[in-house]
């Protein structure tokens, strides 16, 4: 059934999915017995190592697995892709829609423990390195999903924001310049991420002879690969995501062994560090989320109930937050064919974030301008669980399980236009981004 479509999960879901002897399920069947058999070989060969994936019966699913536990298990998942990519010539993304992560960022209320870099002197999230390194990491997946003229723009409409005088949040000058330069050093790292990123794949693409045309820049470059070779694309990516996983093993094991190095080295070994070394990492994965605090709000507290939202600070919701608009703007973009289907698509991410603004509120001492504080309560109910956008995204839904995929894009855009005043994918992001502004000003005019 693969071979017949090009080894592609995508062109498969096209072929196969809803037919009613349902043999897209007989596909993800096989797809999941089949990466689990070819870990669970690899792994015999690192002690310690487990692989962690929540299988699902959905039939336009994607399966991703983390390696947890052990040593070096950045090799593991390395060996994992040279091996699939030997036997299918493409990359495991695009036959199987699976991707292979390496776990690096425990709970935070995780016990002590001699295998934990992040809670060898306790929770690193209460160190304000940490926090600024991971807020950065946050804020390059938005910047993943912008082009270099609307991240300036952003950037430069935001700090000028904080920097102005403001009589609903009053602050001296001197404050204002210094939240100001605050709130550019993150958007300014968080850029150097993406930059570093772009220049990094495009090295390898240029290297296996893919063309660019004269003064093209690495971003513009990696994100024409991206429509023409997918699969190129994404093994650079893997093959570089496990090379930048490396070297923050071998730092975090450094820092295990030895503790943090000596201030007058600049604190190279550290929980701030490391993690910001596992963030650059996270930027190569498929689907990852690039900060800690993205990682504990969503995935430990709201989807695993290891943590409450009592465990997380400020930051951490920022974090959780940044990621959400960065992965809405993700899909706004791939999906800009189907605008129906753009919508629905992001209404995970539209609830995700608005769970993570209303944490943010609760903290700041101040409040959303009037515009914005209606964007957050439309967009609340564009992503309501029990909402018109999360049913028809779920599939599963009698109301709607006998539309096609052109009734059901149909249906979102009329309900986003009945709550937003418009389905335009080009209104929903300026909104977007207008009630993204809004949250960062009151992040970035909050007292040190």
């Amino acid at each position: 059934m693969l071979q017949r479509i090009g080894n592609d999960w995508v062109a498969a879901k096209k072929a196969y999915a809803g037919r009613p002897d349902r043999p897209m399920l007989k596909l993800t069947r096989f797809r999941e017995a089949y990466v689990n058999a070819l870990l669970d070989a690899i792994l015999t060969g690192y002690q310690g190592a487990a692989k962690a994936a929540v299988g699902s019966q959905n039939e336009t699913s994607d399966y991703d697995v983390t390696l947890v536990g052990g040593r070096g298990t950045w090799s593991a998942m390395k060996e994992f892709n040279a091996v699939f990519r030997s036997v299918w010539g493409k990359e495991s993304g695009v036959v199987f829609d699976t991707n292979v992560y390496v776990g690096t960022i425990p709970p935070p209320t995780m016990q002590h423990s001699p295998d934990s870099w992040l809670m060898k002197d306790g929770n690193a999230g209460a160190t304000s390195e940490w926090q600024y390194a991971q807020e950065a990491a946050s804020l390059s997946k938005i910047r993943r999903f912008m082009d270099a003229r609307e991240w300036q723009h952003y950037l430069n409409q935001v700090t000028d924001g904080v920097l102005a005088a403001s009589p609903a949040v009053p602050r001296t000058s001197g404050t204002r310049f210094t939240q100001a330069r605050h709130a550019r050093g993150a958007f300014s790292v968080a850029g150097a991420m993406y930059d570093a990123y772009a220049r990094s794949v495009a090295r390898i693409l240029t290297s296996e002879g893919y063309a660019r045309r004269p003064a093209q820049s690495d971003d513009d470059f990696v994100r024409s690969m991206e429509h023409r070779d997918e699969n190129a694309v994404m093994r650079a990516r893997n093959v570089l995501y496990a090379m930048h996983t490396r070297g923050a093993q071998e730092t975090e094991r450094s820092f295990l062994h030895q503790g943090p190095s000596p201030s007058s080295q600049g604190g190279w070994r550290s929980q701030a560090s490391i993690g910001a070394l596992n963030s650059q990492a996270l930027l190569y994965a498929m689907e990852a989320y690039h900060s800690a605090g993205a990682v504990f709000d969503v995935v430990y507290r709201q989807q695993a109930g290891l943590i409450d939202r009592s465990d997380l600070v400020l930051s951490d919701f920022v974090q959780s937050f940044n990621e959400q608009v960065g992965d809405t703007l993700k899909d706004l973009h791939h999906y800009e064919r189907d605008p129906g289907k753009a919508l629905y698509q992001s209404a995970k991410y539209i609830r995700r974030m608005t769970i993570a603004a209303d944490e943010i509120l609760r903290h700041c001492s101040g409040a959303l301008d009037g515009e914005a504080a209606a964007l957050l309560g439309r967009f609340r109910e564009l992503g309501a669980k029990e909402g018109v956008l999360l049913r028809l995204r779920g599939g599963a839904d009698s109301a709607f399980a006998g539309l096609t995929e052109q009734e059901k894009s149909a249906v979102a855009s009329e309900h986003t236009r009945d709550v937003l005043g418009s389905d335009s994918l080009r209104d929903f992001r300026r909104k977007l981004l207008h009630l993204a502004g809004a949250v960062h000003f009151l992040r970035y005019t909050q007292p040190a």
